[in-house]
């Protein structure tokens, strides 16, 4: 959990650019909610289903915990309109887009307006 330590502490980066960041989760929803006090400035949402990661294209399979199927680390930038203006997906898992990425990535495709 520590690229959300690093995204929570952007916020006030993410609030100037009007951008709000949801992390999807495998968790059910006590332990979503658990994160999501400890990260107050992210939108933690529990996906233990994995429906809205399937809809979105990002199982890794059998990467989980022994052996299971887990989200791959994905970044999407969305418009108000719901259109996907940018995605990041690294090759490897333990792979993850540092929030100056992030940050530089919206300036870079106007997102951030």
């Amino acid at each position: 959990m520590g690229e959300l330590g690093q995204l929570e502490k952007q916020h006030q980066e993410f609030d100037k650019r009007n951008i709000r960041v949801m992390v999807i989760s495998n968790d059910d929803q006590k332990t979503a909610q658990a994160t999501q006090a400890d990260f107050p400035h992210l939108l933690v949402v529990s996906d233990p289903e994995q429906a809205m990661a399937r809809a979105v294209q990002v199982i890794q399979a059998g990467v989980g915990p022994n052996g299971s199927d887990t989200n791959a680390p994905t970044t999407f930038l969305v418009d108000g309109a719901g259109t996907v203006r940018w995605f990041f997906r690294p090759d490897r898992f333990i792979v993850r887009l540092s929030p100056a990425e992030l940050l530089a990535a919206i300036d870079t495709s106007g997102q951030g307006k």
